[in-house]
């Protein structure tokens, strides 16, 4: 295999690639990217068993062949050339990367390209969303994933088919956050999908925030399409919970408050806010909600907001994170936030409301 290409261009895909390799694998070859040259096009692909990725690019073929080489080192040999065209070169268990023009040349061991397990991708059932759209699906609910392995059914998104719109489900159990988004174009019927978090905040790095995905949900992974790139994951098996029940009906006390205003308060009283716990008071009355923290051997913070409330005044406690959260995505200017009494679940919307909500489970005030 013989083949040049510039620097900038390879070094994109290589970065891209190493993502999806393993470090950890008893099998050295999860570490390595496999690289086939066919004429002009180089395929360059990565997997750690559970996701996987593929991507074509263009270069001046001298000599067709394939290889696979350790992804982590020979991005960081390319990073540190100067700015040129480079050669790669590929005989005898190695392959040379030498910048042209240049008295550089460095030389790494490969492993033959026929020890690459084959990756395989959904062939039929693609539909089409808009990238806009799934990133900001995944960036209402990536936040509410739980991060605890015991609960492993909860360590990524439920992805679903509701009519005419995808749903996205995030919880960690404490909170919940959920998003129904409206598609332009036909969805084919798809299995429930639980997408792990790894995978989602890859789709988020990898997405140019235009054209569209072409997604593929089978019942044991989930597969993108995009450009001249495709990737893949495993899906995690365990029973979603329940969502829908948790999701609040009918909440009688509303509370509409500038976002901007409350996450700035909530930042401030934090700072005084136990790191164990993280607990801040929330009191409504009329017209005003007062964010404070309890009194601590380092002392406490207090600010009083203006809002828009009517009824009996109200105080709850909450963990202050599980609120900053939705209210840094949420879209416009003011926040709803809905409940019916202090103990029960807080809905937290956008005013006026869009296709999103997130429920959080409020703290015990003593």
């Amino acid at each position: 295999m013989k083949f040049v290409c510039q620097k900038n261009a390879i070094l994109k895909e290589l970065s891209n690639a190493l993502d999806f390799t393993s470090q950890r694998n008893t099998l050295a070859v999860y570490a390595n990217v496999c690289l086939v040259l066919e004429d002009n096009n180089l395929t360059i692909k990565a997997t750690d068993q559970k996701m996987s990725y593929v991507s074509e690019m263009t270069v001046e073929g001298l000599e067709n062949g394939s290889t696979t080489v350790v992804c982590d080192k020979f991005l960081n040999i390319i990073k540190n050339l100067p700015e040129s065209d480079i050669l790669f070169e590929d005989s005898d268990d190695k392959i040379k990367i030498k910048p042209e023009g240049t008295s550089i040349e460095f030389k790494l061991r490969t492993i033959e390209a026929s020890a690459f397990p084959s990756l395989s991708f959904g062939d039929e059932g693609y539909f089409k969303v808009s990238q806009k759209d799934f990133t900001d699906m995944i960036n209402q609910v990536i936040f509410a994933v739980s991060d605890d392995e015991s609960k492993y059914a909860m360590n990524g998104a439920l992805l679903e088919k509701d009519g005419n719109g995808l749903v996205m489900v995030g919880t960690d159990g404490r909170r919940l956050s959920y998003i129904n988004r409206q598609i332009s174009g036909e969805i084919p019927d798809f299995p429930k999908a639980t997408i792990p978090s790894r995978f989602l905040n890859l789709i988020r790095k990898l997405s140019v925030g235009e054209g569209d995905f072409e997604i593929n949900v089978a019942a044991n992974s989930i597969s993108l399409r995009f450009g001249s790139c495709t990737i893949s994951s495993s899906l995690i098996k365990n029973d979603f919970p329940a969502y829908r029940r948790v999701i609040p009906e009918n909440q009688s006390k509303v509370c509409i408050v500038n976002i901007n205003t409350l996450s700035d308060a909530l930042k401030r009283v934090s700072l005084l806010v136990e790191n164990k716990y993280k607990k801040v008071i929330l009191e409504f009355s009329e017209n005003k909600l007062t964010v404070y923290c309890d009194e601590s051997d380092v002392g406490a913070g207090r600010e009083e907001i203006e809002c828009r409330y009517e009824g009996e005044e109200q105080r709850c406690a909450m963990n202050y994170t599980y609120l900053l959260s939705p209210l840094k995505v949420m879209d416009g200017e003011e926040a709803r936030i809905e409940f019916s009494e202090p103990g029960r679940p807080f809905t937290v919307k956008s005013e006026p409301v869009r296709d999103y909500l997130h429920v959080i489970m409020p703290m015990n005030l003593n």
